[in-house]
């Protein structure tokens, strides 16, 4: 080979190599993006006939990440919470926006963090328990997002489409005509 061959081959490969990088940073800030956008159409007070489902973003620094809590309680009386949970967002990895699920070590000394966000000011990881396997991947589609969890131990999935929300908390047949199995919700309003 001649030096001039060498040199263009170098060159076309570093070209290669500056593309692939270019591909993978536009790809993590598109990412990054969809995450942000998420993080704010995501939150609101959605119902139905017998839920209430409150999502709220968090300030926590001591997180420094995406933080949202959600509380289900009953329709008619939100005393009656069927579960809080954190969800930790973040683009993974994989290049996916995942959300680690967890609960709190001790629910009651977040009770109220609904109606004050405030509380969770103080919240570190410590006052946390994962859900291995509950890691929700979040996607982008032209409707809106979906999730599905990593693992089939958590058989998770959500869908935000406009105003409506969607989870089932067991498996989704995807065929055409499979009962539907998700517990449908209508957004009331963005949480205050």
């Amino acid at each position: 080979m001649t030096e001039g061959r060498i040199s263009r081959l170098a060159g076309t490969r570093l070209l290669c190599i500056l593309a692939t990088l270019a591909a993978c940073t536009s790809q993590e800030q598109l990412r990054k993006a969809e995450l942000a956008d998420l993080s704010v159409v995501l939150p609101g007070v959605y119902s139905n006939p017998t839920q209430l489902l409150v999502i709220l973003n968090v300030f926590s620094p001591m997180l420094e990440k995406n933080v949202l809590y959600l509380r289900e309680t009953a329709a008619d009386d939100p005393r009656r919470v069927f579960s809080e949970r954190i969800w930790i967002l973040e683009v993974g990895s994989t290049g996916h926006i995942v959300a680690t699920v967890y609960a709190f070590e001790e629910p009651d000394h977040w009770r109220g963090g609904a109606d004050n966000p405030e509380i969770f000011r103080p919240l570190m990881l410590k006052d946390l328990r994962p859900f291995p396997g509950c890691e929700l991947i979040w996607v982008k589609s032209p409707q809106g997002y979906s999730a599905t969890a990593a693992s089939p131990r958590c058989p998770h999935s959500w869908r935000l489409e406009g105003e409506q929300l969607a989870f089932s908390d067991r498996p989704v047949d995807p065929t055409p005509g499979a009962p539907d199995g998700y517990f449908h919700f209508v957004r009331q309003g963005a949480p205050q």
